[in-house]
């Protein structure tokens, strides 16, 4: 009889403390940007210990916001991951599911009802699965009301992207083709048109992952740094499109961003204050010693006053 008393006072502790925690406990994050407090003009790491995982060998990526703000998305260890901030506070990152394998680069649709991505090519170290006849793959998926719709791989003209990529306040989506030139996909008619190229004189630098502003008013992308081995020592690089459609040369961003490490997956913010990107040691072919976080930067020592 003991027992049993003594057992039933366990289940009522228990269910008492799950009340307690859903009652008092604190919310995952609370206001803007998950309540972080600003950078200033030196990149610092987004949201420490909530988002991103300081010990070694962790992987964190590709950090990005819907318009209003309320939405972030980012990649974890490959997989893609969501937060939302509702009346309670931002919730617990939750990964998609309905994406089940490991993939490149990931974005928000500025309404937060589509989730873009591209699967890289297959990387044996990476045990990714892809269709051998196929080097990469533009993806969507949409929200429904059970939740994410499985991936639906998008056509022309997305098909020509071959990396990182950026989408901007009108849903155009910005990419880089397979021979080095960045283009942009209207969106028109609910659906992407012809690719434009953006006329970036690229000098010797080799650009990749373009990151758009919302308005299409300047670029940040990275490239290998001028003299080093191929794969290595990445740094940012910002352009400014001019009112007549061409586009400035582009410049190195400085230390206070770039590092001896590799900079990658530039993101800007939808009020256009704030950068966000990846800094990592590697390229993640080796999760035992590669480490990657989110970081993120203010914009405004960085940009031409008519561009803020």
């Amino acid at each position: 009889m003991k027992q049993k008393k003594n057992e039933m006072y366990w289940v009522m502790g228990f269910v008492l403390a799950v009340g307690s925690i859903q009652v008092f406990g604190k919310p995952f994050a609370e206001g803007p940007y998950l309540g972080q407090t600003p950078p200033g003009p030196i990149a610092q790491v987004f949201a420490p210990g909530l988002i991103c995982d300081l010990r070694p060998h962790q992987w964190e990526s590709g950090g990005h916001f819907s318009a209003d703000g309320n939405t972030f998305c980012f990649g974890r260890r490959g997989y893609v991951f969501i937060t939302e901030n509702t009346d309670q506070g931002w919730t617990t990152p939750k990964r998609i599911k309905s994406i089940p394998y490991k993939v490149g680069c990931c974005c928000l649709s500025p309404d937060a009802n589509s989730i873009y991505f591209i699967r890289r090519p297959s990387n044996r170290s990476m045990r990714y699965s892809y269709d051998p006849s196929k080097r990469w793959n533009f993806h969507r998926c949409m929200r429904t009301s059970q939740g994410w719709s499985l991936p639906q791989e998008l056509g022309p003209p997305l098909s020509l992207a071959v990396g990182g990529f950026s989408v901007a306040a009108d849903n155009s989506i910005c990419f880089i083709s397979e021979r080095g030139r960045f283009w942009v996909a209207p969106f028109v008619g609910n659906t992407w048109a012809e690719a434009i190229k953006i006329p970036v004189e690229m000098g010797n630098l080799r650009g990749c992952c373009p990151g758009i502003a919302p308005d299409e008013s300047f670029m940040v992308f990275y490239s290998i740094r001028p003299g080093a081995q191929g794969g290595t020592e990445t740094d940012l690089y910002l352009t400014l499109r001019r009112p007549d459609g061409t586009w400035t040369e582009p410049r190195n961003m400085g230390p206070r961003i770039n590092s001896r490490y590799y900079e990658h997956g530039a993101r800007i913010s939808p009020d256009k204050k704030y950068m966000f990107f990846t800094r990592a040691n590697g390229w993640w072919e080796n999760s035992n010693r590669d480490t990657a976080d989110i970081y993120w930067v203010e914009l405004k020592e960085y940009l031409p006053e008519s561009y803020r």
